[in-house]
């Protein structure tokens, strides 16, 4: 998996956020994960196998400037009517739009994704409609310098619970 990290004030914003959702609607999947802006998933790959399009995809990531995320409010997805993902939504202009259009396309991923960090993910309808009035017109305004794009691993075989792991940072443009 491929993703941005956002500053350590951000992620210890969302993980209070994703505490007391917990407070809110009990646990779900997801609590303890870490802020982030997932880019790519690559699919499973052994790390070895990685190591030279790892080298490949930095040469490409070097070319594109490092960027400035707002975030600011949040928003969520629908998953049909079953269930919601509640996330805090960056302010995405047509500059930061083309921008992870670009790093997106180094990694060959056509996929139209809405750059999000998670709060709440997949959680069922009747969640929802209890949480959600707690976001909806809750303030949240940070910005953080994207420079790095953090690639994690986990086994790609054995442990189906195994957690993710940092592999490597790849370094976008000063």
């Amino acid at each position: 998996m491929m993703l941005i990290s956002p500053s350590a004030e951000i992620k210890e914003m969302v993980r209070r956020l994703k505490l007391s959702s917990a407070k809110v609607i009990g646990e779900y999947d997801g609590k303890h994960s870490i802020a982030h802006i997932t880019i790519t998933g690559q699919g499973r790959q052994m790390p070895v196998m990685m190591t030279e399009k790892l080298e490949y995809y930095q040469k490409k990531l070097l070319r594109i400037r490092a960027n400035y995320i707002s975030v600011k409010g949040f928003a969520y997805f629908l998953h049909g009517s079953a269930s919601a993902t509640i996330y805090a939504r960056p302010v995405l202009n047509a500059e930061l739009a083309d921008w992870f259009r670009a790093v997106r396309k180094v990694f060959g991923d056509k996929q139209q994704l809405v750059p999000h960090i998670t709060i709440v993910k997949d959680i069922p309808m009747v969640d929802f409609r209890r949480l959600w009035p707690y976001f909806e017109h809750r303030e949240f305004n940070a910005y953080f310098l994207a420079d790095k794009l953090t690639v994690l691993s986990r086994p790609t075989f054995g442990s189906e619970n195994a957690h993710w792991t940092n592999f490597k940072d790849l370094y976008f443009k000063k």
